[in-house]
């Protein structure tokens, strides 16, 4: 068990980092759907053909790469908390592993992503990784990510 505070570990795996639509190709399975006569534009039944720009990978609980993508790709927590009940069941018939509760992955992908927009910004001081986003907008994106750590119970100082 775990103390419903810190998720129970997972073996760690080799884990993209950046999974998002930019990074991945897909395909349509026409197998099946109508003669196989289906309109791909409007089609929401398709399959990951590959996925590309691996610069990021890194050995990581695989629980933080679900965690991205419900951050990066799904539109609100709703839709996360669906994925991750999905997975759960999933790694839970699969292995028997706990993958506990969403809320302490939340948390530390905030913590993840305010310390990526730090680094941007320290980046930007310099000339810039990012040469079509101004300070504002950067600010205004650590700003936001800040905010959600105090809705998640966060306080800071100042």
């Amino acid at each position: 068990g775990h103390d419903g505070r810190h998720p129970p570990p997972l073996p760690a795996v080799i884990c993209h980092m950046d999974l998002q639509p930019q990074n991945l190709t897909f395909w349509h399975d026409r197998n099946g759907n109508d003669n196989g006569n289906i309109n791909v534009h409007v089609s929401k039944h398709c399959s990951v053909a590959s996925v590309v720009d691996f610069e990021e990978a890194a050995y990581a609980d695989p629980r933080f790469e679900v965690l991205l993508i419900c951050r990066k790709v799904l539109a609100n927590l709703e839709q996360a908390e669906g994925l991750w009940k999905s997975y759960s069941s999933s790694v839970k018939l699969q292995t028997t592993w706990d993958v506990g509760p969403i809320e302490p992955w939340l948390r530390l992908e905030t913590v993840h992503s305010l310390f990526t927009l730090l680094l941007q910004a320290n980046n930007l001081l310099g000339g810039g990784r990012n040469p079509w986003e101004t300070k504002p907008d950067l600010w205004g994106k650590i700003d936001r990510e800040r905010r959600r750590l105090v809705r998640m119970g966060w306080s800071f100082c100042g």
